[in-house]
């Protein structure tokens, strides 16, 4: 579906329910002034217009220019809503709390439905929660408000723009591509937060930059605290950030423009997800982390492991709670970080009927997720992962990372030298290249660390032979764990697709 024409398919959504001459209608959202705002517009597409009448429990039931008496406790609101006989839409909102503790409430609404199934006239109920008692279930269509779309937040942005003080400043140096950005960036968020985002970006700005992205993304933090167990990780490196591994770049390179417009309009397929397992050290969780940067989108740590130390209580409970969180806030990449911790074979073994049904509901969902949440998962040992999750279809492709090629350590140390202020051009890279064969990146980085600290001490600036002796002061993986790594190599050969060329 075109994103441009989600509100319209709402729109008809709801207007084929009060056709069909349904009763009761229960909203699942916490957008009250957005649905109020959608039930005009709805109800402007009837001849003759309905009249929205909408319910609380301080102002009782009122319209525009009309109010009705005596009519904020909900059984007196619901008694006036079966004896008006004139077609109309009646949203209720707070009555779930309501709902929760007086069981007669239930009995009151099968009434209600009962009045009303004849007539062109419906209630709506909104609530965050879900809270139907068993009896009303055949009554009531449960409909789940989605969240807005492209379209409604550029609205938003740009009324937001124009009462800014700077609005003319900001207006011209707003370019195309941050605007759609910035959107892609507000999705997931309900309108009052877009409206909040935008506004707390804004702050103090005279112009605009890319680092405002970053800023809206920090509001959808505070849904991803909800959850208990996802974690907003704000350090993402970009791809000019990570030495080598250029196949798997190239790979990401190619799905730069899957989130844009142009590529929803072709129909182009969302990528699901990459598996990223081999040698530790090697990069795989640089490579997750820079995803998100890639398409400048939240990224999500999900702990798997901590499913089931029992501080974020039931584990199937905990990760249904984390996904639905992560598709609220998509666009988002979600980085599983080792995840064999979580549903290898062996746990599913020693864990039992629990781990075994965490394992199903997880397979089910990256199968079945409809928003866009990408999955960004490594894996040490990669053989402990049931076959289920390795086959074509839950990831888009498997790769390997093993130790850096020189050309590849020669990126990596140039990186780490620029992050020290030291222009590589002044190092022979080649000959370091040399000195570390066998390192992987995080010990090419303990090495420049080392030899900065060594010349820091002494009061001078680097040079090439502190990071030599930084180096032979460093025992390698590839030694200490050189059967291990020969044996990561054999499996991914014919399985994975190497991430350097």
């Amino acid at each position: 579906m075109n994103e441009i024409s989600k509100k319209q398919q709402i729109l008809q959504e709801l207007r084929k329910l009060i056709l069909s001459r349904v009763s009761i209608v229960y909203i699942v959202s916490d957008e009250e002034d957005r649905l109020e705002t959608l039930l005009k517009e709805l109800s402007a597409t009837f001849q003759p217009r309905p009249k929205l009448f909408v319910w609380n429990p301080f102002q009782g039931l009122r319209a525009e220019e009309e109010t009705i008496e005596n009519s904020k406790d909900p059984f007196e609101a619901l008694d006036q809503v079966m004896r008006r006989t004139d077609q109309a839409f009646y949203l209720f909102e707070g009555i779930h709390s309501f709902m929760k503790t007086d069981p007669l409430l239930a009995r009151k609404m099968k009434d209600v439905h009962r009045a009303l199934r004849n007539r062109y006239t419906t209630l709506f109920i909104i609530a965050p929660i879900l809270v139907v008692p068993e009896e009303l279930f055949r009554d009531m269509v449960i409909y789940e408000l989605p969240m807005p779309d492209g379209s409604e937040i550029e609205r938003i942005l740009n009324q937001v723009l124009s009462s800014s003080p700077p609005s003319l400043k900001l207006a011209e140096s707003l370019s195309p591509e941050l605007k759609e950005r910035m959107i892609k960036a507000a999705l997931g968020l309900s309108l009052d937060q877009v409206a909040r985002a935008f506004r707390s970006a804004l702050t103090g700005r005279s112009s605009l930059d890319s680092s405002i992205v970053d800023a809206i993304i920090e509001e959808k933090g505070q849904l991803i605290k909800k959850s208990g167990i996802l974690k907003l990780v704000t350090d993402r490196p970009t791809l000019d950030e990570i030495g080598g591994l250029e196949n798997l770049k190239d790979w990401l390179r190619k799905r730069a423009g899957v989130l844009s417009q142009n590529g929803k309009l072709q129909g182009i397929p969302l990528p699901k997800g990459v598996l990223i397992t081999g040698v530790s050290g090697c990069g795989k969780s640089l490579c997750a982390k820079a995803f998100a940067s890639f398409w400048g989108i939240p990224l999500l740590h999900l702990d798997m492991a901590r499913l089931y130390d029992g501080t974020v209580g039931e584990p199937e409970k905990a990760l249904q709670i984390a996904l639905q969180t992560a598709e609220t806030v998509a666009p988002s990449v979600l980085w599983i970080d080792e995840i064999e911790a979580g549903i290898s074979i062996q746990s599913q073994k020693a864990g039992g009927g629990t781990q075994s049904r965490v394992f199903a509901s997880f397979l089910t969902w990256m199968q079945e997720k409809k928003a866009f949440v990408f999955i960004a998962a490594t894996a040490n040992v990669i053989e402990l992962l049931p076959p289920e999750v390795l086959r074509k279809g839950r990831f888009d492709q498997i790769f390997f990372v093993t130790l850096p090629n020189p050309q590849e350590r020669k990126s990596i140390l140039s990186i780490h030298l620029k992050k020290h202020g030291v222009d590589p051009s002044k190092v022979n890279l080649n000959m370091l290249a040399k000195v570390t064969e066998g390192f992987n990146g995080a010990e090419i980085e303990q090495a420049v660390n080392g030899a900065m600290i060594e010349a820091f001490h002494e009061g001078r600036t680097l040079t090439e032979q502190d990071i030599v002796i930084a180096a032979g002061n460093i025992v390698p993986l590839s030694i200490t764990m050189k059967e291990e790594i020969g044996r990561m190599e054999r499996w991914a050969y014919h399985r994975a697709i190497p991430a350097s060329k």
